[in-house]
């Protein structure tokens, strides 16, 4: 422990826990305060019992040392904010060489999982403008589907995380698909694997369950909820039309005859 530290720890002016924390607060260190947000130690004023600390909004903010050992979160050099305050010019070359690799530092800067507004935010402003963000950001999304190594979310409030060893995009949309339990639910999820369709690399192994299961729900919905059922089939029906090594299972199940029954129902 620093020796500084030592002595106010010894004459009760400091805990042995706050002193700890204050060892990977050192001048020149960066952190995050919760209202304050980022910024770097300037110097420590151990006489005064203080840290200063150069924040974006509060420039040589002075800091009693018990407060800032409690509430200053110390980042790693390999933290993006770190990163991005040592060395601009190579995060900017980053972006433009390795997309994949900057979305994986952000990520892993935020316990591993961010939602794209916090990613906009550690971006625009110093690495790209608002509309250089929308165009890496519609590009980059693509390669980070393609590189099987993050999990990306249907809706743009639910964060990307990096994904688990040995889970693919397709596992996680089939586990999306059989956790589903409302109608509405599942027709969203067989949506997203509709779309990502090619991903699926043993589709009669993946996929053929999910049409015995679609077409056993259509069925059942057929006569007290005719509407879904038109929608499952109609899922069915995409997924069966890109899919060549898919097969029906319910011969008689199809959009026309269900239209047919409906009409005579109606009738």
């Amino acid at each position: 422990m620093d020796t500084d530290l030592q002595k106010l720890v010894e004459s009760g002016k400091l805990t042995s826990k706050a002193a700890e924390q204050l060892e990977k607060l050192k001048p020149g260190t960066f952190c995050l305060h919760k209202s304050w947000g980022f910024g770097r130690v300037r110097e420590w004023n151990l006489l005064l019992n203080q840290l200063v600390i150069d924040f974006a909004s509060k420039k040589s903010h002075p800091m009693q040392v018990e407060y800032a050992a409690e509430n200053l979160t110390p980042l790693a050099p390999e933290h993006f904010l770190a990163r991005k305050a040592t060395d601009l010019a190579s995060i900017k070359n980053l972006a433009r060489e390795n997309p994949a690799a900057l979305v994986r530092n952000i990520l892993e800067s935020l316990n591993g999982k961010a939602t794209a507004q916090q990613i906009n935010e550690w971006l625009v402003g110093d690495v790209f403008t608002e509309a250089e963000w929308k165009r890496w950001w519609e590009s980059t999304k693509k390669i980070l589907k393609a590189s099987g190594a993050f999990s990306i979310p249907a809706k743009k409030t639910e964060p990307i995380q990096i994904r688990g060893e040995g889970i693919s995009h397709a596992d996680e949309l089939i586990a999306a698909y059989n956790k589903a339990r409302q109608p509405k639910e599942q027709i969203a999820a067989l949506e997203q694997i509709i779309k990502s369709y090619q991903q699926f690399k043993e589709p009669e192994k993946q996929l053929q369950p999910i049409i015995v299961t679609i077409e056993n729900t259509a069925a059942r919905n057929q006569k007290m909820h005719p509407a879904l059922a038109f929608d499952f089939v109609m899922a069915r029906d995409d997924l069966l039309g890109r899919v060549p090594s898919l097969h029906t299972t319910h011969v008689g199940l199809t959009l026309s005859k269900l239209i047919l029954d409906e009409e005579k129902r109606l009738l």
